[in-house]
């Protein structure tokens, strides 16, 4: 672990003072990358972690490169060095496309290559940069957030004189899993393999009668077997199978796994059927690695039959690697232990086995037997002679099996922790990013969750549960609305309320037969509308101004309510019936206006009462 020392700036020191004191710091007292006076070389390696300082505008390839100009370099240096040492990660990729995005943007900008002539416009110069040099709207988004976090620092920290605030402009690209159009149609194609391509696979397994077909096809059933990645299958131990007893009783297989990214530890459980398949190889794998696994164990104690006079430091030089006799920085797998162990040229067909040797398979090699990518020659299926369906060839990537084994168990069922834990993955959100079944199946399987039979639509208004405006006969989309005597229908969208809220006169107000909450506001609102028509009775007797209007109106309202009330509390209504007033009871202004001119015929208040008890929907 690297020794951690923070930097504070000071505010008697300018911000050319902080950045020469901040590059002091990373450079004298921080230790990553330090191993053999790493801070004058344009090349870093710790561990597996590797830093190449090299600018993008010039050209880039694995061969050669024209480092970062200065003297952004020096900053470039320090901060890696810095922010390394306080939380080391395996990979420092992101954090290089953004600095070279920075590097280049003051370049275009400013002509030189000097954190502190950073502004706000030079800053979306970098941005521009970063839309220049990458296409995909992933990596600009990630490098867009480093780049954020890159100047967050210069000015928190006060390295670059009066720098603004700046937010990164590349949003988060769309969940293509999750997208309805033809982009994300054609990205579930792409991730998820057929069922004949995955058949294909198992055929390779079945079929496979040499070393390097029995040797990958074996590692193609373990992604099979769970849903992993490659990196993790090839570091399994040679007793990866283990044997507990289920809820039942029953024996259950499960495979020891560590699992990338966080997720550490875990178990891999294997279904009843693929049981015999899985320990057939493990079987296959143990045999063929057997020879280099006694090779790695022979030098690591110094001797036996197979070093001969071979020197056992070259040995570890040339095939133990940076966590010797580990295979990697977890150090919990040694190399003799590791279930996927070959001698180098193994397969090869024109190349002699080195007998005193070992090593692991990376992931390309395991994707070139897939018939993954471009020029790697014939894959396993191509070997075999299987085609898909149409004639075309099989190519499959090694995560596409972990993309169809996800799929398969989401449309089998499997719930989303269920699927987490077994997929190894420290999220259960991450699911969504490997679940290609089409919206169809999406909205079927939602449609499953729902009961079949919603609850009748008079405990759902006991209970104030949504209603729909078709359960109350109105042929429109959308929940109505509760009021204190039943449920409003209007649509709102169109026009507020035309009544002031006066629903128990409203021919868009429905109640509910047997929802007594309610019944009993309707009787409360009888007796104070009868209380109401007395008073303005009196008044018009005593000969009060415009008391006669409010005698007409309160007649008209205790009316309605009256009919509502006794319609309500009829022995022959059943309970959930939904029951309002006729249409000719509540004119609209067109109708009214009509009436008034002698058009249309007045209606009959006679008529209310019984005539609302056969307008009541069940």
């Amino acid at each position: 672990m690297s020794d951690v020392v923070q930097f504070v700036p000071r505010a008697e020191r300018d911000a050319i003072g902080n950045l020469a004191e901040f590059t002091r710091l990373a450079k004298e007292d921080l230790t990553a990358f330090a191993n053999g006076g790493a801070w004058d070389h344009d090349k870093w390696q710790q561990g597996e972690t590797v830093v190449v300082f090299a600018t993008k505008t010039a050209p880039l390839d694995s061969y050669s490169f024209t480092p970062l100009a200065e003297p952004f370099m020096q900053f470039a240096k320090a901060y890696i060095r810095y922010q390394y040492s306080h939380k080391p990660v395996k990979s420092l990729a992101m954090m290089l496309q953004a600095l070279r995005c920075v590097e280049a943007g003051l370049l275009a900008a400013c002509g030189r290559a000097d954190v502190g002539l950073l502004s706000g416009a030079v800053m979306d110069v970098c941005a521009n940069s970063c839309r220049e040099f990458y296409s995909s709207e992933d990596v600009r988004h990630k490098t867009g957030l480093q780049l954020q976090t890159i100047f967050d620092f210069l000015r928190e920290k006060s390295l670059v004189p009066s720098l603004s605030a700046w937010k990164s402009p590349f949003k988060k690209p769309v969940i293509l899993t999750e997208d309805l159009g033809e982009a994300g149609q054609a990205h579930r194609l792409s991730k998820l393999p057929s069922n004949e391509e995955m058949l294909a696979v198992a055929d390779v397994f079945a079929q496979a009668d040499d070393r390097e077909s029995q040797f990958y096809s074996s590692i193609f059933i373990l992604l099979m077997a769970a849903p992993g990645r490659v990196s993790e299958v090839i570091k399994l131990p040679i007793d990866c199978i283990r044997w507990e007893k289920d809820d039942a009783g029953e024996l259950q297989m499960l495979l020891r796994w560590h699992a990338a990214k966080g997720k550490g530890a875990t178990k891999k459980w294997v279904v009843p059927s693929m049981h015999s398949v899985v320990k057939e190889a493990v079987r296959r794998l143990v045999e063929i690695g057997g020879p280099a696994r006694e090779a790695a164990r022979a030098t690591f104690e110094g001797s036996g039959p197979s070093l001969g006079e071979v020197s056992t430091s070259d040995l570890i030089k040339e095939f133990g690697g940076f966590y010797w006799p580990f295979i990697d920085e977890k150090k919990v797998l040694k190399a003799w232990d590791a279930l996927c162990l070959h001698r180098e040229n193994e397969f090869s067909r024109d190349r002699e086995i080195k007998a005193s040797s070992w090593r692991i398979p990376g992931a390309s090699e395991v994707n070139k037997r897939l018939g993954a990518g471009q020029g790697h020659g014939p894959s396993l299926f191509d070997r075999m002679g299987l085609r898909n369906p149409d004639g075309s060839r099989i190519a499959l990537t090694s995560h596409q099996l972990r993309h169809w084994l996800s799929t398969m168990s989401e449309r089998a069922g499997m719930d989303d922790y269920t699927l987490a834990q077994w997929a190894g993955r420290a999220r259960t959100s991450d699911n969504r990013h490997y679940d290609h079944r089409s919206p169809e199946e999406r909205l079927e399987a939602a449609r499953d969750l729902l009961p079949m039979q919603p609850a009748p639509l008079l405990e759902r208004i006991k209970h104030r549960q949504p209603v729909t405006y078709q359960e109350l006969g109105v042929d429109r989309l959308g929940a109505a609305k509760a009021t204190l005597y039943g449920m409003c229908v209007h649509d709102y969208a169109m026009a507020p309320c035309q009544k002031q809220r006066e629903c128990m006169t409203c021919k868009e107000h429905v109640c509910i037969k047997g929802d007594h909450v309610t019944l009993d506001r309707i009787r409360q609102l009888e007796s104070q509308t009868e209380e109401l028509l007395q008073q303005s009775m009196k008044a018009h007797e005593d000969g009060d101004f415009g008391a006669d209007r409010w005698v007409d109106n309160h007649k008209w309202k205790l009316a309605h309510v009256k009919a509502m009330r006794m319609a309500l509390e009829h022995p022959n209504v059943p309970d959930g019936a939904v029951l309002r007033i006729p249409d000719g009871h509540d004119p609209s202004p067109v109708r009214r206006a009509l009436m008034d001119l002698g058009v249309v015929e007045v209606s009959s208040m006679e008529a209310l009462g019984p005539n609302m008890i056969p307008l009541a929907l069940t």
